[in-house]
């Protein structure tokens, strides 16, 4: 099966021998891989809809792999007990959402070990939440795809939080891996800086008291520059 770059980024991270819960596993695709190329032994496919699960059916059926996928009508972690899975894929929702499927499901997420999250918006908000919540980001990604970049991410809950300060660092932001390491982020900081401007260019020419907000995006144009910068010291 040909997947999309966003939901092979999603399927590299999964740690491997694990059984997998698949939250919000849509039509089965990333349940299905998991399982066809041995990353997962068994995975739980759990959606709150009975028609996205009924087209997954569907897909599993005609993979033949029914007996290593079970569906489940479910909200978040709702229908597992702790121990019932050791890792999870939690993809195609916003970030805020991710954060409250994580919060609901405790009982079962520390039981697990590294799993991983695509949040879709919100993205310094939700890791500024894991830092702050005892989770480590073992790595982000960074992926372009029709249109679109998306930042999956691995992460394990330690009950270690490193710092609690609520305002969103660099880190929350850009990953501080990333930043490290660049991986891609210097082209996502490159489209970032274009959108910046447009909205600056937009703002400024439109009446009505846009300061507040000039001033904030002015202080996200001077970040990423000062991060893209770091790239190119050479």
């Amino acid at each position: 099966m040909i997947l999309s770059d966003r939901l092979e980024s999603i399927i590299e991270l999964v740690p491997e021998g694990l059984v997998c819960a698949d939250i919000g596993c849509d039509h089965g695709l990333i349940s299905i891989e998991l399982v066809s190329r041995n990353i997962a032994p068994f995975v739980y496919g759990m959606d709150l809809r009975e028609g996205p699960l009924e087209r997954a059916r569907q897909n599993i059926l005609e993979a033949g792999l029914q007996d290593r996928i079970q569906l489940r009508i479910s909200n978040g972690f709702e229908k597992l007990a702790p121990g019932d899975v050791r890792t999870a894929v939690i993809a195609g929702m916003g970030g805020m959402l991710i954060r409250d499927i994580i919060e609901n499901g405790m009982s079962v997420v520390k039981e697990m070990e590294e799993f991983v999250v695509q949040p879709q918006s919100n993205i310094p908000e939700f890791r500024n939440y894991l830092r702050r919540s005892g989770f480590d980001i073992i790595r982000n990604n960074v992926v372009w795809d029709v249109g679109k970049y998306y930042f999956p991410m691995k992460i394990r809950y330690t009950g270690k939080s490193r710092d609690s300060a609520p305002d969103i660092t660099a880190e929350d932001r850009y990953g501080a891996d990333l930043i490290s390491e660049n991986r891609g982020l210097s082209d996502y900081l490159e489209y970032e800086m274009d959108s910046f401007e447009k909205i600056l260019e937009r703002l400024r020419s439109e009446d009505g008291d846009h300061e507040i907000r000039i001033n904030e995006i002015c202080h996200l144009m001077k970040l990423n520059r000062r991060i893209y910068k770091g790239f190119n010291k050479d």
